[in-house]
């Protein structure tokens, strides 16, 4: 067991070869009263062909952690809930870094969160122990040092660390970074809309956050990475396995290589230039062909050299030229177009355009009801926007059914989500977004970005500000030689080193997430990323501000609330609910009901059916409305028995209305049509309640 105190003070405990021992390494954490059990197996008999490395995290919440027990029929845990497989692609693009190159071992870290005290932040908590299991085990990564990750907030204009999530409420920032040593490897960035109290009225903030400000978070974010590196590694050095031994066999003959690059060096890098995506894979492969009948190799094996050859060429051209295999400059960005509201029958949408990039973006708007309810162990909230990213295989051309949602659309659907979220000014509606890629070669979920504001603009919500998406790229020799790249497309995020998604405006960002293939990023490069990211989102929001936008209203749903007296509620719901039910089948609306404000909210399709719920709600609160009757307690008055019921008798009154003369205040038989006297015991609501006076004269009518 070790015991350590990071930086912060926070105190973290450690159990080594106790719990999972069949594992390749297993370590049991404990932060106060949160304990997780990280678990690392290596399929060493099983090496992968494919040139990617085989590495899976699985984060999995259990709900005894909490004390609870799963809702549903079946009672058990289920498939990974959204923020399980969020948390997973956290941990898994900030640990793949670390792992030496063409490394072929199946490896799977799977994370589980076995008691949670609902105070510390579990996915750094995660993070770390994930990182810390790693370097325990027995597979080579590199770095010296173990990585871990800090969440950096915001409150007033001060940048602190986030203690515990409590420190996320009421933040204007969301800034989660990793790293090993002084290296960034991973950033992932939200800014949060808070509001503020100016003159007795609260006003939303969207908090876009300036360049100056996100690399001063970042600089902290990396000396708290560094101390802890300098601490984890301290603590755990001592305790590491035997590295295994592997060959890296990356399937390349340097003289093979060579040789080929003499003989068809000028042939792949025209390949290379083709304008079209399609175009240029379609060339290569008929190159890779006839050179493997020409040389007498086999397909795959010469496939892989002019793969390699055509990612030296075309990174020797962004380096030494400064030209693209496109024929752009390395701040250039493609050709855009913009369709508005081209789908006649939604609520909103835009078709963005970006070179060969399509996203297809709808806006439909629901009622209140429609939220998305999420339940974890870390909280349970409704969403009223959410944003739903498809990648069908038709987008790149791969000729395959569509099938149910991977990690990597649930993920870039909640990065377009962070981007746009907090510039949405309050409205009744709940937000749904749905991103259809049509075409795919680099930054498509930038262009849902962009798609999502125009659609949402089409739909007639308004926003804070505009905000748009630029994915940025890293072609790396050292810190002295490299070329950031804005607007890449999929040939430089697949062999360039860094794939760096940036959302905002011109008054800063508003989302960011940061992967890299080398073992870390430098300030300098990080700085140049954000600035060409800002040059090149005015120029994509001045294009879109150039496009004419109008809204439907005529499609769109209406929304109205209105009050109602106190108390008056539960009769607008009917006995069981059937008052309700009735209306809202009859005019095809949404009903909502404040009890504790008495409100009535009522959304439609069209404006006619809201008002004619409407008038029908107040006409029938109208007819069942209570007067109050002209009789006061302890007086008498003549009336007439009208009918008998179960507990007494129904008295016609003088001056209108009936009162209810009990049968336990009856000494002598009535009938119907007898005039009696009574007297009032209590008026109130509209009821009068009635008892015989003591008048001897009681004649029929």
């Amino acid at each position: 067991m070790e015991t350590i105190q990071i930086d912060n003070g926070q105190i973290e405990t450690y159990i080594l070869d106790k719990y999972a021992t069949l594992a390749d390494r297993s370590v049991m954490q404990r932060v106060g009263g949160s304990v997780l059990l990280c678990s690392i197996c290596i399929d060493y008999e099983n090496p992968s062909n494919e040139d990617f490395l085989p590495l899976s995290v699985q984060y999995i919440e259990k709900m005894y952690a909490i004390g609870k027990i799963p809702q549903g029929f079946i009672k058990k845990e289920g498939k990974p809930s959204d923020n399980e497989i969020l948390i997973s692609r956290l941990i898994d693009r900030s640990l793949r870094p670390l792992f030496p190159k063409g490394y072929p071992y199946p490896v799977q870290i799977t994370i589980l969160v076995m008691s949670y005290d609902g105070k510390t932040d579990i996915c750094k908590n995660a993070m770390n122990l994930a990182s810390i299991c790693l370097y325990l085990s027995s597979i080579p990564i590199i770095p010296t040092q173990i990585l871990n990750g800090v969440r950096i907030v915001q409150h007033d204009g001060v940048l602190s660390i986030c203690e515990t999530l409590d420190n996320l409420a009421n933040s204007s920032l969301d800034l989660f970074v990793s790293g090993v040593g002084d290296a960034i490897t991973m950033i992932e960035m939200q800014a949060q809309k808070t509001t503020r109290q100016i003159d007795s009225i609260l006003h939303e903030e969207s908090n876009e956050i300036p360049q100056e400000k996100l690399l001063d978070a970042i600089r902290l974010a990396r000396i708290h990475i560094a101390n802890t590196s300098e601490c984890y590694t301290k603590y755990f050095q001592a305790f590491t396995l035997p590295k295994h031994n592997y060959k890296c066999d990356t399937g390349l003959h340097p003289l093979l290589k060579n040789t080929l690059q003499t003989q068809y060096g000028d042939s792949i890098k025209q390949c290379l230039i083709s304008m079209s995506k399609t175009e240029r894979q379609t060339q290569i492969n008929m190159l890779i062909a006839q050179i493997a009948d020409e040389q007498n190799l086999e397909y795959g094996l010469a496939g892989r050299h002019v793969h390699a050859i055509k990612k030296d060429i075309m990174r020797a051209m962004i380096l030494k030229e400064g030209k693209r295999a496109d024929g752009r400059t390395p701040t250039q960005i493609r050709a855009i177009d913009i369709e508005s509201n081209l789908l006649p029958h939604t609520h909103g949408s835009a078709c963005f355009t970006r070179g060969q990039t399509q996203a297809l973006v709808t806006c439909t708007l629901g009622s209140q009801n429609d939220a998305q309810l999420q339940e974890s162990i870390l909280t349970q909230r409704k969403h009223k926007i959410f944003f739903h990213y498809n990648f069908p295989p038709f987008s790149v051309g791969e000729a395959y059914p569509i099938g149910a949602s991977s990690r990597r659309e649930l993920g870039h659907g909640n990065l377009a989500l962070k981007a746009i979220e907090s510039n949405v000014a309050d409205t009744p509606y709940t937000i749904r977004l749905v991103s259809e890629i049509l075409q795919s070669n680099g930054s498509s979920s930038m262009a849902s970005v962009c798609g999502a504001t125009l659609a949402m603009l089409g739909a007639g919500i308004t926003m804070h500000n505009m905000v748009a998406g630029i994915a940025m790229g890293l072609i790396y020799e050292h810190a002295d030689h490299f070329v950031v790249l804005s607007d890449i497309m999929g040939l430089e995020d697949f062999d360039g080193d860094m794939d760096f998604k940036i959302a905002g405006n011109e008054k800063g960002f508003s989302a960011l997430q940061l992967d890299i293939k080398i073992n870390g990023i430098s300030e300098q490069v990080l700085q140049r990323s954000l600035q060409q990211a800002s040059e090149g989102i005015c120029h994509i929001l001045s294009l879109m501000r150039a496009v004419t936008i109008t809204p439907n209203y005529a499609l769109l749903p209406q929304k109205e609330s209105f009050a109602v007296p106190h108390g008056r509620i539960a009769e607008i719901i009917g006995q069981g609910g059937r008052v309700i039910r009735d209306i809202i089948a009859r005019f095809q609306v949404h009903i909502e009901l404040d009890k504790e404000e008495s409100i009535v909210s009522i959304t439609a399709n069209n404006k006619d059916s809201l008002q004619n719920a409407k008038a029908y709600i107040l006409e029938l609160l109208r007819k069942k409305e209570r007067k109050e009757l002209p009789y006061k307690s302890g007086e008498v008055y003549e009336g007439v028995v009208r009918k008998q019921i179960d507990v007494g008798f129904l008295v016609d009154l003088p001056q209108g209305g009936n009162g209810l003369l009990r049968a336990i205040h009856v000494t002598h038989g009535l009938t119907i049509g007898q005039c009696i006297y009574v007297k009032a015991i209590t008026c109130s609501h509209g009821r009068v309640e009635l008892e015989l006076a003591n008048i001897p004269q009681q004649q029929e009518i």
